[in-house]
């Protein structure tokens, strides 16, 4: 195989098909260079036409671009080499999305997708030497409103043309994100050269993992140019020694099997490790190797166990034989210019998640299928993928080309990604059969345009492609109404969108929630860079522009002045606002999680965003953790201390992901917030392996030996003197709490090259304390944290600042 990279740098012009392109912005007519992957937004910044989408409300001025075309061209040289190959492929991996390619002034060919390969016999069109390709992109939003025009308007959240292109959905604004639809070549482009023949669509299937040896299926198609004898020789690697066949390939498919002994399982995080077998396959003619490839794989087995109870039916996932209780968030795309995310960048938000002791990601269905950075990540660090097909919110057309297209995207998207062990799960769409429903009382989901391509055509296509793992129909969905809480899975959002406060989530007793959460301002530096000075209050015009849910705004106020005294600076509000997303996340989780498994799974809305902005992340557009991810790493992690107030006693719970008996301490104190002991109890643990139960109940008679301002229960569970899991429950809420100054000093050391240690002490309690270095992003090892009066607290971090800067930058700051 030949190939020849097309990335890099070409040229961009805009073309007023539509005469629709605004007087004031004719100079984009004219050439002007551009960057390959990229989108046409990040050219104009870069050409220095438009300001940045994301300052202030510059994206309101943008609206012009998804009006017009855009042509893409550049010239090439091809060499005699690569003619001389059978075949010449353009492989464009992502273009978005109505796409016209010309190749030496011929059209090649047409394109209406943005979400996968496209790949296009050019050879003809080609010559030696110098060559020139244009893509001209058509707008989609008028596309878009054409088709609805012809077909008729569906029913769709935002803007409902959106549902008849196959571009992802958000870029026509969401509730969390702007409205930027975009064009361009978004992912890879290359010319790939073939002789003889070629493979593709390579699967590993395992048929079977016993405890001495696994039985595995490799196949892979055959495309042949012309008759020759072919060979395929596969190496596998991992485990024990590598094995190795060598087979002839006779007719369109290959097949071979191979018995791996001692078996290495991939397990979830925290359940185990993720050993990573990989197999190398190799086409020949006689000597000539045609091609080479190397799929990564992995052992293990995944089930979605769904039982008649007696509240309904579980919704359990099952991984290798065990029961897992999912534990993660909702992901959307990482930037609203796709091409911006690096590996760096995805790296850093998986890892995150990883840390927070998060087993699952749902990837959005309103967003893309996401790089194959972002699935080798979740293969190695755990992470579990409940996997949408990217319909979000609406019908979709039911007319034969768009079913036709359906099936054609989802059988490229399953023959990509099947060979990844985290994802677990196909899910038809995001919430599409529930708003429908919803708005038609008297319909079932099967009366939804769309319904066709949920109800058959997906599940057909996951059946025959993959057949390893279950196909859900959408989130949410189940037996009778699709957002059931007895049934399927759920997503909650009376609680804040419908302006319920959280206590209300523990009368919420769903199977599996994959959508719930509380909106949080992003961290004062994310919104420094897009904002003026004079744009810093919760209620400017700037200010409510980064908050796109209709009334967001207005909820920040009404629940931060619920729990805490509403604040009166920027800074505060920020800091009081990520307290009040933090507080409502624990609430729930530890709700869920204390019902294992009769609710078995437990997804916040979101992990990240896409820009900065206030929204329901823990992770904002900046990539910086706001409280909300620091309280996660407690309320996800293995072992969950918690409470629950019942008829003026409290509750003692412990939750244990642990696959063995967990045995311990339990220590229990009333303390008042001086330091004072005023009740403590002491009793041996005996956990039972992945469960959930009460341990002891707190009587009115000891509460009452305390102010409820000024006192709280404090438990910590100690195994072998290691310190497992602790937690507090107040009797009042913050803004009503006798906090007094907890007289905090501290220390600060140097480790080594830009590490950090911070060693802080309170005289008495400190709640929510917060470490910041300015003019950084530190990313200390805990955060938001409280002190026990007397306590000492180490924290860890690494900076690029100097000593004697870092010491003079450092503030902490606790809940007055």
């Amino acid at each position: 195989m030949k190939k020849l990279d097309l990335n890099g740098g070409w040229w961009f012009r805009a073309v007023d098909a539509y005469g629709l392109l605004p007087r004031k912005w004719k100079e984009v007519l004219e050439l002007m260079s551009a960057e390959v992957p990229g989108t046409v937004h990040t050219d104009l910044l870069k050409n220095g036409l438009i300001q940045d989408p994301y300052y202030r409300m510059n994206e309101q001025d943008l609206q012009w671009i998804d009006l017009v075309q855009w042509e893409y061209s550049r010239a090439f040289v091809v060499d005699a080499g690569l003619l001389k190959e059978d075949v010449v492929y353009l492989v464009a991996g992502g273009l978005d999305t109505y796409a016209e390619i010309r190749c030496n002034g011929k059209k090649v060919a047409a394109t209406d997708n943005m979400f996968i390969e496209h790949r296009i016999e050019v050879k003809k069109f080609l010559r030696p030497g110098k060559n020139r390709i244009e893509i001209n992109f058509d707008s989609p939003t008028v596309r878009a409103k054409m088709l609805e025009r012809k077909h008729g308007a569906l029913e769709a959240a935002l803007e409902p043309q959106r549902v008849y292109v196959r571009k992802a959905q958000y870029s026509f604004g969401w509730d969390w994100g702007p409205r930027l639809a975009t064009s361009g070549i978004w992912r890879d482009i290359s010319l790939e050269g073939f002789s003889h023949a070629r493979l593709l669509n390579p699967v590993v299937k395992v048929r079977k993992i016993g405890t001495r040896a696994a039985m595995i299926d490799i196949i892979a198609s055959v495309e042949r140019y012309h008759r020759s004898a072919l060979s395929a020789h596969i190496i596998v690697n991992g485990g024990d020694a590598p094995l190795s066949a060598t087979e002839s390939v006779k007719g369109n498919r290959l097949k071979v099997s191979f018995r791996l002994p001692n078996p290495q399982i991939w397990w979830p995080n925290g359940m185990g490790d993720q050993p990573m077998y990989h197999a190398i396959m190799t086409l020949r003619s006689g000597t000539e190797e045609l091609q080479w490839m190397k799929i990564p794989f992995a052992l293990r087995t995944v089930k979605l166990i769904q039982e008649e109870d007696a509240p309904g039916k579980s919704f359990v996932f099952s991984v290798n034989g065990e029961r897992v209780f999912c534990k993660g968030a909702n992901w959307i795309p990482g930037d609203s210019f796709l091409p911006r995310m690096t590996d760096e960048r995805y790296e850093r938000l998986l890892r995150l998640a990883k840390d927070a002791h998060m087993n699952m990601v749902r990837v959005w269905g309103g967003g893309i299928y996401e790089s194959d950075t972002f699935y080798d990540l979740c293969d190695h660090l755990g992470l579990m993928v409940w996997q949408d097909f990217m319909y979000a919110c609406g019908e979709y057309p039911e007319n034969k080309w768009f079913l036709r297209g359906a099936e054609e995207e989802a059988i490229a998207i399953v023959q990509r990604l099947r060979n990844h062990p985290s994802i677990v799960l196909w899910c038809g769409n995001n919430e599409c059969e529930w708003l429908f429903c919803a708005a038609h009382k008297d319909k079932g989901p099967d009366d939804m345009h769309g319904a066709e391509i949920f109800r058959d055509t997906l599940p057909a296509v996951v059946a025959r492609y993959d057949g390893t793992r279950p196909y859900w129909r959408s989130s949410p969905f189940g037996r009778g109404f699709a957002n059931a809480e007895s049934h399927g899975n759920h997503h909650q959002w009376e609680v804040w969108s419908f302006w319920k406060d959280y206590p209300e989530y523990r009368k919420i007793n769903a199977r599996f929630v994959t959508e719930f959460g509380f909106q949080a301002p992003a961290h004062l530096r994310t919104f420094e860079e897009v904002t003026l000075p004079d744009d810093r209050h919760p209620q400017s015009v700037v200010m409510e522009h980064h908050n796109k849910q209709v009334e967001g705004t207005e909820r920040l106020f009404r629940f931060q002045a619920a729990h805490y005294d509403v604040a009166d600076s920027f800074e505060e509000f920020i800091y009081k606002g990520q307290l009040v997303q933090a507080e409502a996340l624990k609430c729930a989780v530890e709700h869920w999680r204390r019902r294992k498994y009769r609710t078995a799974g437990s997804l916040f809305w979101q992990l990240n965003d896409c820009w900065p902005v206030s929204s329901w992340s823990v992770i904002d557009g900046g990539v910086r953790p706001k409280a909300a991810y620091y309280y996660a790493k407690q309320f996800f992690a293995p072992v969950l201390v918690s409470f629950v107030e019942d008829d003026g006693e409290v509750e003692v719970w412990v939750t244990s992901d642990l696959r063995s008996k967990l045995r311990g301490s339990l220590e229990i104190r009333l303390l008042s917030f001086k330091g004072e002991r005023l009740w403590s109890h002491q009793i041996k643990a005996h956990v039972p392996a992945d469960s959930s139960t009460p341990v002891y109940r707190v009587g009115r008679s000891v509460l009452e030996r305390g102010r409820p301002d000024s006192t709280y229960l404090f438990a910590q569970l100690n195994v072998r003197d290691a310190v497992v899991a602790r937690n507090r429950f107040f009797f009042l809420e913050a803004k009503h709490l006798a906090l007094p100054d907890p007289m905090m000093s501290s220390t600060l050391e140097r480790e080594g090259d830009q590490k950090f240690t911070l060693t802080v002490r309170a005289q008495m309690f400190a709640r929510n304390v917060l470490v910041e270095v300015s003019g950084d992003d530190i990313l200390p090892d805990d955060n938001f944290f409280d002190l026990e009066a007397q306590e000492i607290k180490t924290i860890r971090f690494r900076s690029t600042q100097e000593h004697e800067t870092v010491k003079k930058n450092l503030t902490l700051r606790w809940l007055r």
